[in-house]
């Protein structure tokens, strides 16, 4: 769909028709794409070498502009001004002879002219205009036919990404494939999909993109206030553009510096979800980006699956999210935090940011079980994790890797602001008053914490290192 609209053969040859009939110099058929918009050429035929196929003249511009605008013909049998100023030639082709017609049907002029004096009589008029009427009847089937192509192809097309949606792939799997069948579909040169952060509202991340580019963006790339995706979400308006067009100049969509200069059109979409923008579906051109009704409908439809799909799938992991917990103290495993801490280094490679991972060890829980109860110990073990779960930030990952052993990785924190926790969670579970059981409690606090990306870059291997960093800890929170 991304292109300039060619003539079908069959107008093409009812504009040489009237050509041949009429002995005319050149004969041009002017269209509108909306009212109100400027006129271009559609379908012409010339002895000239010097017409202007890029021209755009405005309602009431010119003779062509006059006749469009109030939808008058005009017949100049002695045409004696420079035909530069039909608007249409690049040089004076000293035309004798000029007639134009209105086609109010089909928003357009079909004009005709001549080097020969009095050359279009009133039968050659009466004949322009049946071969007018003609011409917008053919366009009109034309239009109908189109629009019925349109439609099966955005039916396809819908089928095509529910087959996707539906598979309940992982969102790395999934991504990748619909945006593929979404550049297909809309004829565009790239597609990408970005989603707003929920820790950061004013930031977003680029999801995913079916590119001949391979665009990686920066920190400074990922404001919301910046660039066309941006717009389109801070918005949450379609936006489309085309610096082909009059009067429209592309901005850039990420970033100034990003690598997609060359493509002229753009089209964004925003993911909307319960009343809340999520992100955008974003397409990109190198030439005229042009998107009748029914593809237009059929990718806004796709931006509400999309968001439906991507909500569907957070519903999904918060359900299954249930089995992935130890139902003691309410965090996640092992595995399933090793995973949730992958995301967030990958987070963080995108940002150019750190991360601090924090083991920490409640030493004794089994001579407090031994010594007063298991349900004493137990009452510890969640007194920490409750300690951990209302202090940390929201955009902190924590886990419960066996028992006693806890987690906690924070992004963009410091090293004074991760032992200032330490300190917090040692004083709360010292010479501490039971309630399930009478007595008091006195439990150690250990810990270890490494970094990434300073001294590794995957989750499994920060865990590791901090692990074996508890092996020979620091000792019992001393604040060094």
């Amino acid at each position: 769909m991304a292109g300039s609209p060619k003539p079908d053969s069959q107008i093409q040859g009812l504009v040489d028709l009237i050509s041949n009939t009429l002995d005319a110099f050149t004969t041009v058929l002017f269209l509108a794409p909306g009212e109100g918009q400027p006129l271009s050429i559609h379908a012409y035929q010339s002895l000239s070498q010097n017409l202007d196929l890029a021209v755009s003249i405005g309602p009431g511009e010119g003779l062509i502009g006059w006749v469009h605008k109030n939808n008058q013909p005009v017949s100049v049998d002695q045409f004696e001004r420079d035909t530069r100023r039909l608007l249409f030639y690049r040089t004076d082709e000293s035309i004798k002879s000029f007639l134009a017609i209105p086609l109010a049907r089909a928003r357009g002029v079909l004009a005709v002219d001549s080097k020969q004096r009095y050359v279009f009589t009133d039968k050659s008029q009466k004949i322009l205009h049946q071969f007018g009427q003609a011409i917008e009847t053919a366009l009109e089937n034309l239009g109908k036919a189109t629009s019925g192509a349109a439609l099966v192809e955005a039916m396809r097309f819908s089928f095509e990404l529910d087959q996707v949606l539906n598979r309940r792939l992982e969102p790395d799997e999934a991504i990748p494939l619909v945006l593929a069948l979404i550049r297909r579909h809309s004829g565009a040169a790239a597609c990408f999909l970005t989603a707003i952060l929920p820790a950061e509202p004013d930031h977003y991340l680029l999801l995913g993109q079916d590119s001949p580019l391979n665009v990686r963006l920066g920190r400074q790339d990922l404001f919301l206030e910046s660039g066309l995706a941006g717009w389109v979400m801070q918005k949450g308006q379609t936006l489309i553009l085309d610096k082909n067009r009059p009067g429209q100049e592309k901005a850039f969509i990420f970033s100034p510096d990003e690598p997609l200069k060359r493509f002229a059109g753009f089209a964004g979409f925003p993911i909307i979800w319960a009343g809340r923008t999520r992100g955008a579906l974003l397409l990109a051109a190198e030439q005229v980006f042009v998107l009748d009704e029914a593809a237009r409908k059929s990718l806004e439809s796709a931006a509400v699956r999309l968001a439906a799909g991507l909500e569907i799938e957070r519903l999904y992991e918060r359900v299954t999210e249930l089995g992935r917990l130890d139902p003691q103290v309410g965090l996640p495993h092992r595995t399933y935090f090793t995973k949730r801490l992958a995301r967030l280094l990958k987070m963080a490679s995108v940002k150019g940011s750190t991360v601090l991972l924090l083991a920490l060890e409640l030493a004794g829980l089994e001579r407090v079980a031994r010594e007063a109860s298991q349900d004493a110990a137990l009452e510890a073990l969640r007194t920490a994790a409750r300690f951990l779960l209302q202090t940390c930030r929201p955009e902190t990952e924590l886990g419960h890797l066996s028992h006693g052993l806890f987690a906690a990785a924070f992004f963009e924190e410091t090293e004074a602001g991760v032992l200032k926790l330490v300190e917090n969670l040692a004083a709360e579970m010292a010479d501490r008053p039971l309630h399930a059981t009478p007595g008091r409690v006195n439990i150690e606090v250990r810990w270890a914490m490494s970094a990434y990306p300073a001294e590794a870059r995957r989750a499994e291997n920060l865990i590791q290192l901090c692990l074996q960093k508890l092996i020979q800890p620091p000792g019992p929170f001393s604040g060094e």
